[in-house]
């Protein structure tokens, strides 16, 4: 089945999702909360800035990988609407990102609520990503 994909909507949900990122883990929302679940301080997390790019690297790519994943399902399904993006976001978020998510922190002995903080950010942006990609078209 051949799926026509709008290649500017795949990136620019890709980089919505990307920015809400920065937000997310900004000291305004979750991001001291965020540090001290996975142990890092300010100084830790200065000496990581060094090599930071390549996180920001992966995100982005990861961005748009999830992006055109998503793209691709509402094509498939023919998902045209704010309600069918949030309900394909959402489905997929939960089916996908919180089993696997769940599944790692469990076994590494990660608090519950980094599970919540991580994976609310991906819920954020798997929906956000499925309205844009249903409406825009």
């Amino acid at each position: 089945m051949q799926v026509e994909i709008n290649y500017l909507a795949v990136l620019v949900a890709a980089v919505v999702y990307y920015v809400g990122g920065a937000l997310w883990y900004s000291p305004l929302l979750f991001g001291k909360s965020w540090m001290g679940l996975v142990g890092l301080t300010e100084e830790k997390l200065k000496e990581a800035q060094k090599d930071v790019w390549k996180s920001y690297l992966i995100a982005a790519i990861s961005a748009i990988l999830i992006s055109y994943g998503i793209a691709r399902v509402e094509g498939y399904l023919n998902v045209i609407t704010v309600g069918g993006g949030l309900h394909t976001g959402f489905w997929a978020w939960i089916c996908f990102v919180v089993t696997t998510m769940a599944t790692n922190n469990s076994f590494a002995g990660r608090p519950f609520k980094l599970l919540i903080i991580d994976s609310g950010y991906h819920l954020y942006g798997f929906v956000v990503m499925g309205v844009i990609l249903a409406v825009w078209k």
